[in-house]
Parts: C-alpha cells; sequence; structure tokens
C-alpha cells in the first residue's frame, strides 16, 4: 500500500512541478510580451483590445489595452464586450458534445435526418454528410463557400436550398475547406432537436454553469449598444462597456463602423459576444478537459475527439501567415480546433487554435494543455486583411515560451500586409493605364438583372449616380475604366471594408444581351447576371 502511495506522491509532485515552471515561465516573460503589444498595437492602427492567458487554475494576465472607440477615452478592460466571431465555432462545437451525451443526436447521424433538404453539389456528401462533418471543415465544399448568400440577405432558409449551386473544389472528407455555413447548419439542427435558440442553449449549458456571466449569442449585443437606456448613459459618459467595431480608411486610419447584423445569420458559427474576463473562464474549461469547479461540463470523451484531427491543411503557401511552415507542422483540424506542433526540434509543443474576424473585429485564441496555458485575444478592427496582430502576437508568445530565436513578427506580418494590397492596387491601375476608355450611356447600365443562384439585382439612376440594388442593400458605382467601376462594398454590406477593391462590369453576349460581373458575388456556376428589362 505505501508504495503505492509513494507513486501516487510522485506523480502529484511531478504535476505540481510542471504547473508551476509552467507559471514562472510564463510570468517572466509576461512583462516583454506585454511591452510588445504596447509598443506595436498602434502600427496596426487597433484602438483597443484585451488579453487574458490562463494556467487550469489561475489567471496570469486579463487586462486591457486602448480605447473601446477611436478618438475617444474608452478604456479598454476585462469586462469589455467583444463580438469574437469564428471563436463561436468552439462553442458550437463544445455544445454538441453535451447535447450528444443528453441523447438528442449523435454525431454520427445523417445530416438529412434533421434537414431533410440538405443538398450539396457533391452527392455523397449530400448522402452521407454527418454532423460531425458540419463542424469539422471536411466537407469538400470550397472555402467561405456560400459566405455571399449571407451578403445579399439570403435566409437560412434560402442558403440551404440554394447552396447545392456552389461547386465543390475539394474532396469529401479528405481536403480541409474552411466553411461558415455548416458550422451555421449544426446550429439549425440543435435548435431544431432541442427546440431552444442557439442562446438560449449556450446559456443553459455552458454559461450559467461556468458563471460567464456578460457572454451572450446574436443580437444582444447589437441591441446593448442600440438601446435607449444606453443613448441616456451615454449622455453622462457612462455608455456600455462594448468594444465597437473598426475599419481602416484608405489612408490607414481606423474608422469607428456599427456592428453588422450579417455575423448574426448563422449564430453558431460567428454569433458570440463575450469579455476577456469570461472568456479565460472558457479556456481554462478546455484546460481542464471541460470540468469546471470539479464538475463534468464538457464530457471528457468529446474533448478529446474535438482535440484529434480529422482533415489535415495540405495547401499551406510557403510564406502562409496564419500557419508559418517553417515552425508550424501538421497542421490539421478536429472539431472546433486547429491543430499543428509549433517549435524547431526539441523546443516544440503541440499547440491548438481558432481565430475569429470579420469586419470591424479579429479575435484569437490558442492553447498548449500538455503544457497547461491558453491565451485568448481579443480586438477591436477587423477583418483579416487589417489586422493580423493576434496572430504575430501568438508566435511572439510561443517564441518567448520556447526559448526560440526572437523575430519581430508583427512588423514582417506588416510589412507583407502592405506588398499585397500595393501589388492589388498596382495591378488595378496599370489595366486603366493600358486601355483608358469612357463609359457607355447609362440607358446601357440601367436596368433589372438576374442571376440563378442571388436573384435579383438592378442598377438604377439617382441624382447622384448609378446605384446597385439587391433586396435591400444597395451602393453606389463609380465609372472607372470603359464598362467597369468601383463599389463601395461596405456601404452594400456591413462586413466587407473600405479597404477592399470591389467593382462591377458590364458586357454583352453573342445576342446583344447586357451582362454584369459583381467581384463580391462570385460563386455559383455561372456568377454572370443578365439583363431581363
Amino acid at each position: 500500500m505505501f508504495k503505492y502511495f509513494l507513486i501516487v506522491q510522485i506523480i502529484c509532485s511531478f504535476a505540481l512541478s510542471a504547473a508551476t515552471i509552467t507559471e514562472q515561465r510564463i510570468n517572466k516573460i509576461l512583462p516583454q510580451f506585454v511591452q510588445y503589444i504596447e509598443k506595436n498595437m498602434p502600427t496596426w492602427a487597433i484602438p483597443g483590445m484585451a488579453i487574458v492567458i490562463v494556467t487550469p487554475d489561475k489567471v496570469l494576465l486579463s487586462k486591457g489595452f486602448g480605447t473601446r472607440e477611436v478618438g475617444k477615452n474608452k478604456p479598454v478592460n476585462e469586462h469589455t464586450l467583444f463580438q469574437v466571431a469564428s471563436l463561436t465555432k468552439n462553442f458550437t462545437a463544445s455544445l454538441a458534445g453535451i447535447l450528444e451525451a443528453k441523447k438528442f443526436f449523435s454525431l454520427q447521424d445523417s445530416v438529412r435526418k434533421y434537414i431533410p433538404d440538405f443538398k450539396l453539389a457533391n452527392k455523397e456528401a449530400s448522402e452521407h454528410a454527418t454532423l460531425q462533418d458540419l463542424i469539422s471543415h471536411r466537407m469538400g465544399i470550397g472555402s467561405f463557400a456560400g459566405d455571399s448568400l449571407m451578403k445579399v440577405g439570403l435566409s437560412t432558409k434560402e442558403i440551404i436550398e440554394k447552396i447545392h449551386q456552389i461547386p465543390f473544389d475539394s474532396r469529401f472528407r479528405e481536403d480541409y475547406t474552411y466553411s461558415n455555413q455548416m458550422f451555421g447548419f449544426m446550429g439549425l439542427v440543435m435548435e431544431e432537436v432541442t427546440h431552444k435558440s442557439y442562446e438560449e442553449l449556450l446559456r443553459e449549458y455552458i454559461y450559467q454553469p461556468l458563471g460567464m456571466t456578460r457572454s451572450s449569442a446574436g443580437h444582444t449585443l447589437i441591441k446593448q449598444e442600440n438601446s435607449l437606456w444606453n443613448s441616456v448613459k451615454r449622455i453622462f459618459g457612462f455608455d456600455e462597456n462594448i468594444a465597437l467595431c473598426h475599419d481602416k480608411d484608405l489612408e490607414g486610419n481606423a474608422v469607428c463602423i456599427g456592428l453588422d447584423p450579417l455575423v448574426y445569420v448563422f449564430p453558431s458559427t460567428s454569433g458570440i459576444n463575450t469579455s476577456a474576463n469570461d472568456f479565460g473562464i472558457w479556456l481554462q474549461c478546455q484546460l481542464n478537459d471541460g470540468k469546471h469547479n470539479g464538475v463534468q461540463i464538457i464530457p471528457e470523451e468529446h474533448i478529446n475527439a474535438m482535440r484529434k484531427s480529422v482533415v489535415k491543411h495540405t495547401k499551406i503557401k510557403p510564406k502562409d501567415m496564419q500557419f508559418p511552415p517553417e515552425l508550424m507542422k501538421d497542421v490539421g483540424y478536429g472539431m472546433g480546433w486547429f491543430m499543428y506542433d509549433y517549435g524547431v526540434g526539441e523546443n516544440t509543443a503541440h499547440v491548438f487554435e481558432h481565430m475569429g474576424g470579420y469586419t470591424g473585429q479579429r479575435s484569437f485564441m490558442f492553447m498548449c494543455p500538455s503544457a497547461g496555458f491558453a491565451v485568448g485575444i481579443l480586438t477591436n478592427l477587423g477583418h483579416f486583411n487589417l489586422n493580423l496582430f493576434p496572430e504575430a502576437l501568438r508566435n511572439v508568445f510561443l517564441n518567448f515560451f520556447l526559448e526560440l530565436e526572437e523575430r519581430d513578427w508583427s512588423k514582417e506580418y506588416l510589412e507583407k500586409k502592405d506588398q499585397t494590397f500595393k501589388k492589388i492596387i498596382a495591378q488595378r491601375s496599370n489595366k486603366k493605364l493600358q486601355s483608358p476608355s469612357p463609359k457607355k450611356a447609362d440607358k446601357f447600365y440601367v436596368g433589372t438583372y438576374t442571376n440563378e443562384l442571388y436573384g435579383e439585382m438592378k442598377i438604377e439612376a439617382t441624382e447622384n449616380g448609378l446605384r446597385l440594388k439587391i433586396k435591400d442593400n444597395s451602393c453606389k458605382i463609380v465609372h472607372w475604366n470603359a464598362d467597369e467601376f468601383t463599389l463601395n462594398g461596405w456601404e452594400f454590406n456591413g462586413n466587407m471594408s473600405r479597404t477592399d477593391p470591389h467593382f462591377i462590369e458590364f458586357g454583352s453576349d453573342e445576342k446583344g444581351q447586357t451582362l454584369a460581373y459583381v467581384s463580391f458575388l462570385h460563386e455559383g456556376s455561372n456568377p454572370i447576371f443578365k439583363k431581363i428589362s
């Protein structure tokens, strides 16, 4: 008996020692890490952000930086609410395990059992896709396929009906392709079988058990920000503690914008609102294999399944900034987690992560269960093309922790991003210089157009020039060269940035019928709009 007691003591002593070493190592690098944040945050024009760093039982840092609204004295703190976009997917994947344990469904059930009209361009995927496939980024449909359907204002029902028109570009269950729509469909299944909203499910099974009192999902954040009570409080300088969204103008300055409802079309893919303090609780639950205060919130068996790679990301480019190949090996996706080995030689750690982003905010989380730490990063400037600071901070932190060669990742990413943007602008400028031409008379462009996937589009003549309109969305179009016009995409939909070079180009077919191509409506087997009147 004594021998076994001694073995237990040794194991506990080792565990305590490992936890202590991790805590000491992080506390040692924290001053340098915080200094790096404060130094480089302004170079990205990020108004505000919050960081939380935890071990399974301690919060080592929970801190806000900057302001909730550019140009205003509204400090971010650990309780400031951010919209975290695709970090939601980790919650959805976890919630799936909870509901499966309660016998609402099996993750091996067919999608069609719950969504009878589920149909994709690939017959095998349509007939054999399971609920697990919905939350594993291995369906095979192109990355971000169907996102443009949300941009034109289609309902979830319409998206289900039309998504089969988008061709596959990868193999079912064999290739990694990121999909917002599939996670969205998983949320619909959850709501169908429980007869509760996604937010109600989060509150019942995650927020309340964990004590995440500041967290919500869906339009709650918009309602809080736009409420009459908040307007009254704003007069006295005490508005809601919400990080407002920011875009960049063409001069590189942060511009405050509204939170666009598009991120809540499918709340299960991008709809969570939370704070650094609450998010730290969530990360600790993940580090503790689904437990909180000794209570199993997420089944441990499901936690292990989430961390098992079911599809490999094999198309990483040599200079990829999301997954720098010189430091990341064997990148895969499980359920709600990316995973990879980060480091060089013996100084390597197995890391799990997820990113989130849209025009307005960027978020990021990564954890290393074997070392016993997790990091959450929330910022109020988006999207990916504007703000890669979270990825830079991930690399900086891991390099510090693993004692790898120091690199100024923020500077490297800024330079790569700026080079890419300048290249795009130069290509468009050169195209115009090579063949400058006037536009036709407005009557050539004005009229009603149709497309099988997107439906009806109108080009209207107004006192202020031509406008493009689809459903309730519209934007000004400005002549650029010949039959090509620039588009204020951000005016059409708040989930597009002012820095995105969107355009519409007109032409004619052999029968003289006027055609139009809209750059951000590029999906479907034939994205061309045909003029019908």
